[in-house]
């Protein structure tokens, strides 16, 4: 029995027992032979951050690209994803390597320095500071114009593994017939949340899989836009949302971004516990952006491009000239493994299409890993007629992971600028769709941040501290208190009767950010509703506190005032680029909650 799940745009129908498809994450059972140490492309991995939606932009001269992850479980012919659209887009494939890269380069990171010279525990200091801490860290043709009138398909085609089609419609109830007719198939609660969109003139972008795809095809898809600004469409996700939804974005530009409909949050690095190395990091985002009306946004990281030079592709990376006379298909992947290939599941995907295991070794129980990661082993168990395409293989390895990689290289290369955001947001929260813009007055912020601790223990000889003095690369000093030792331990909630945010402030298009009083952030959140941050910082002297002076001229406020919703066209001055959000159910996963309907 399958069910509907749909949020942010997306139209996802899940099996109740699915694997790990977009992650690239295969967790292999014990059957033998296999190589003697792991090291093959079907090697246990550490999953995407399947809890959160992640989309990497690119804003140009005149357009955006925008790489968004699509995570999801399920059954193939179950997988479909809807997105409103402000132009038409221009579609490509994206890697998975991409995001797992950005985010092991800009992971906020919390680092304590141990002072044991000026410390108590002077007995215990090096046994401390010698101890191993935890690690960091239907074709296209079936497509129907059908399920009522009042819908155009502008456009449809083929991407890697997916069909697409592009939507365009002034009749929301006609839209959602026509999606429900062509497998899109969307709960009666998204109707009035289409028609959001559909009443500000957008178009809808929808993929599925190909009859032929597999599940672990799936793999990022790339949208390029004629537009001005970065906009994450949250009013739709709400149908199905989870409590405290993370939404981290990357914007790649010439300046650092920053929210100009929602709030900015600094955080109380006070709140952080250090000596788990800030392994409640989430939940001190989750209690700052509510004290900003569930309406802000963090910055983990803000500075240049250069950190991406050369990590996803170069000119000697990735040649594929030296497989192409292999005919051998053990040799063939041994040798892509030698050349660090990315291992993932669109790697593994392609090697299950072009190199099958054969159905005795299915029959006998032995599963992928075994399998492809010492297929020399089973050199006589492939079919007598078995030939491999090692052209075709190589030729979708060039489709789907090189010249994706290639693309990406190009674009982090051709912008010197580079902002981490992040927040949760719940069902109730998504009433405006967040809206991203550069601002040239601003200064980098490093995701490395780093404190000193001096420790106290009961007596020299104890083997566990009690108590830390904690200085803070801003000066200020507190104590912390628990049972814990330098690699880690319990810890008692730190500034217990501090607010999680440090600052709440109001950013914009020039200048420096205004702090926002709190008893002031509701009245300010509520006029971000209708006007612009330049608006709004003449309308709220009194309410907004100065801290550094801002540059803005009052006089120069620039754009219209913002609604509750990504709009505006190509030629007007606020045309925004809408990206909806993907999200997988994951299983075992505790915050994955998703809201169901039986399959119609």
């Amino acid at each position: 029995m399958h069910e509907v799940h749909t949020i942010g745009g997306f139209t996802m129908r899940y099996a109740v027992l699915a694997l790990l498809a977009a992650s690239g994450f295969w967790t292999a059972l014990s059957h033998a032979p296999e190589a003697s140490a792991c090291g093959g492309f079907f090697c246990s991995q550490v999953p995407v951050d399947q809890m959160g939606e992640q989309i990497i932009f690119g804003i140009n001269d005149d357009s955006i690209v925008a790489h968004i992850q699509i995570a999801y479980t399920g059954e193939a012919d179950d997988f479909a994803w809807v997105l409103p659209v402000a132009t038409k887009p221009e579609l490509s494939l994206g890697n998975q390597t991409i995001f797992s890269t950005v985010v092991n380069a800009t992971n906020p990171q919390f680092n304590l320095t141990w002072d044991w010279e000026n410390s108590n525990c002077l007995e215990q200091g090096q046994v401390f500071a010698d101890a191993a801490g935890p690690p960091t860290d239907t074709d296209a043709d079936g497509l129907e114009n059908g399920g009522g009138g009042g819908v155009t398909v502008l456009e449809q085609g083929e991407v890697g593994p997916f069909e697409t089609v592009i939507l365009e419609s002034s009749d929301a109830s006609a839209l959602v017939n026509w999606l429900n007719a062509n497998n899109f198939d969307q709960p009666d609660e998204a109707a009035p949340l289409i028609a959001h969109y559909v009443d500000q003139g957008m178009l809808f972008v929808g993929l599925r899989l190909k009859k032929s795809a597999e599940v672990g095809e799936i793999q990022p898809i790339v949208l390029e836009f004629e537009e001005a600004d970065p906009c994450v469409p949250l009013v739709l996700t709400q149908i199905a949302a989870v409590p405290d939804m993370p939404v981290r974005i990357w914007v790649l530009g010439e300046h650092r971004v920053i929210p100009t409909n929602w709030l900015h949050v600094v955080l109380n690095e006070k709140k952080i516990d250090w000596v788990n190395r800030g392994v409640n990091y989430n939940d001190v985002v989750t209690q700052a952006v509510d004290e900003a009306a569930g309406h802000g946004f963090v910055t983990e990281f803000a500075g240049s491009s250069e950190r991406f030079r050369d990590r996803f592709w170069t000119e000697d990376r990735y040649d594929l000239t030296p497989f192409a006379e292999m005919t051998e298909p053990g040799q063939l992947v041994q040798e892509l493994l030698w050349a660090g290939f990315p291992r993932d599941a669109t790697m593994q995907a392609i090697l299950r299409k072009y190199i099958p295991m054969p159905q005795t070794l299915i029959d006998q129980g032995i599963d992928d890993r075994s399998f492809y990661n010492n297929i020399q082993a089973y050199a006589d168990d492939m079919p007598d007629d078995y030939v491999l395409d090692t052209a075709g293989m190589l030729a979708e390895i060039e489709e789907k992971i090189v010249a994706p990689l290639r693309i990406a290289q190009e674009m982090f290369d051709s912008h010197p600028y580079a902002t981490r955001l992040y927040t949760t947001v719940s069902p109730e929260d998504m009433t405006r769709d967040p809206i991203f813009a550069q601002n040239p007055d601003l200064g980098d912020i490093d995701n490395v941040h780093q404190a000193e601790a001096l420790p106290f223990c009961d007596s020299p000889s104890s083997g566990s501290i009690t108590s830390a003095e904690i200085t803070l690369s801003t000066g200020e000093v507190y104590t912390i208190t628990g049972d814990f030792q330098s690699w880690g331990g319990s810890v008692d909630e730190p500034a217990v009767e501090e607010p999680s945010a440090k600052r709440i402030e109001l950013v914009g298009r020039q200048g420096q950010p205004k702090i926002v009083a709190a008893g002031n952030v509701t009245t300010v959140d509520q006029d971000l509703d209708s006007r612009t941050p330049e608006q709004v910082f003449n309308e709220l002297e009194g309410a907004a506190i100065v801290s550094p002076p801002s540059t803005i001229d009052p006089g120069n406020n620039t754009g219209d005032a913002n609604d509750d919703g990504c709009s505006g066209s190509p030629s007007g001055p606020a045309a925004w680029l809408l990206i909806a959000l993907a999200l997988a159910a994951v299983t075992g996963r505790s915050r994955q909650r998703v809201v169901v309907r039986r399959r119609r």
